[in-house]
């Protein structure tokens, strides 16, 4: 039969790293990584800094952009399919870099209300969808990131 013996110093310490790493563990599960300070929400003004987040002004002759969507789900991925009017989708490296050129941008895609990423192309698909019911949203901005205030959302149910 075998003993152990445990000091009081290295119990106590012991008791220091566990509660450290608990702590830390509660931390990291609350703080939420893909958070978002400034999205865009119907009613919202526009808040500028600096000259290059200056909206651009739509020009007198110009048509504000439209967006709808059409998502089909398959197992756990659904292909969405953006529509647009009045917009064209420009990449990151373009040559309109950060400067905005008016009916141009990308679009921001947001799903259960968490940022996911940029989008440059009007169709892309969405891969390892988790089961349930799921709320995407995308809506448009200029090459600055400044939205347009022209947004979709539409529900899914993955199965």
């Amino acid at each position: 039969m075998k003993v152990f013996i445990i000091s009081m110093r290295n119990l106590i310490l012991g008791g220091i790293v566990f509660v450290v790493v608990l702590v830390a563990g509660i931390v990291l599960l609350v703080k939420d990584p893909l958070h978002v300070s400034d999205s865009y929400r119907p009613g919202d003004t526009s808040v500028t800094t600096t000259t290059a987040n200056t909206p651009v002004s739509q020009p007198t002759d110009a048509a504000k952009p439209s967006l709808n969507m059409n998502i089909s789900v398959d197992g756990t991925t659904a292909e969405v399919s953006l529509l647009t009017q009045n917009f064209e989708f420009v990449q990151e490296s373009s040559e309109l870099g950060q400067t905005p050129v008016f009916g141009k941008g990308h679009a921001h895609l947001y799903l259960d209300g968490e940022s996911k990423g940029m989008i440059y192309h009007p169709e892309f698909m969405l891969k390892k969808l988790p089961k349930g019911e799921h709320e995407i949203r995308v809506e448009l901005n200029y090459s600055n990131h400044l939205p347009y205030k022209v947004e979709a959302t539409q529900k899914i149910v993955v199965k």
